[in-house]
C-alpha cells in the first residue's frame, strides 16, 4: 500500500482548529469537588410521568479520533505560534462555536477590523501548515532577498586572474607551493563532497 502525502493548507488547519474547539466543548467538564454532588440517583417517578416529564436532551460524545485530533491541534498551536498568536487563534476558535457570541463585539474590544483579523488568522494557520508540510518535504519558511544564494555551487579551485597570487612566483616560497596548493585543493574537495552529501540527504 502506497501512502500519498497531501500538503496541508491553511483552510484545513483552520477547520481542524474549529473541530478541536467543538470537541473540547463537548467533552465532560472537570468539576473537581463538585463531582460528588451529582452522585445521587434520579427520582423514580410513576409510569405515567416517567416519559415526557422533562425535555429529552442528548449530549454528543466526542469520538476517540476527535479527541486525538484535538490534542494534536493544540500541540500545533503551542509549538508553532507565539503567545499573542496563540491567544488570537484560541479566541477565534471558541467564538466560532459558541452561540450568542459575535465577532463584532470581540473585534471592537481588541480594536481590529474584521478583514485584518481574518488575514491574521489565515497567516497563522498558513504558518502551521508550512511547518507540517516541512516534516514531509523540505520547504524554506524564511523569506530570502534577491541576493541570497540558495543553489548548490562548487567552490572554485582555480585562480580567476593571472594577476592574483603573485607570491607563487617568489623563489623563497617556491618549496611551499605544492604543499599549500594541495591543502587548498583538499579543502575545496572536502567542502564540495560535504555539500553533495547534504543535498542527497535533503532529496531523499
Amino acid at each position: 500500500m502506497t501512502m500519498v502525502f497531501a500538503e496541508w493548507t491553511y483552510e484545513q488547519v483552520r477547520a481542524q482548529i474549529i473541530e478541536g474547539a467543538l470537541t473540547l466543548r463537548a467533552s465532560p467538564a472537570a468539576l473537581g469537588p463538585r463531582m460528588g454532588l451529582g452522585a445521587m440517583s434520579d427520582i423514580v417517578r410513576e409510569m405515567m410521568e416517567g416519559y415526557g416529564y422533562n425535555e429529552t436532551t442528548v449530549r454528543r460524545i466526542p469520538s476517540a479520533g476527535a479527541i486525538s485530533r484535538m490534542y494534536e491541534t493544540w500541540d500545533w498551536i503551542n509549538t508553532y505560534l507565539n503567545e499573542e498568536e496563540r491567544k488570537l487563534v484560541y479566541d477565534y476558535a471558541f467564538i466560532k462555536i459558541r452561540k450568542g457570541v459575535y465577532f463584532d463585539a470581540y473585534l471592537k474590544k481588541i480594536d481590529v477590523s474584521r478583514r485584518t483579523f481574518e488575514r491574521r488568522i489565515a497567516s497563522h494557520c498558513q504558518r502551521i501548515a508550512d511547518n507540517l508540510n516541512q516534516k514531509h518535504r523540505v520547504r524554506l519558511t524564511v523569506t530570502f532577498d534577491d541576493v541570497t544564494q540558495i543553489a548548490l555551487e562548487d567552490i572554485s579551485i582555480t585562480v580567476a586572474s593571472k594577476n592574483c597570487a603573485t607570491n607563487w612566483r617568489d623563489d623563497e616560497v617556491g618549496g611551499q607551493k605544492k604543499q599549500v596548493r594541495a591543502d587548498v585543493l583538499a579543502h575545496a574537495n572536502w567542502r564540495n563532497e560535504r555539500r553533495r552529501q547534504l543535498l542527497e540527504r535533503v532529496e531523499r
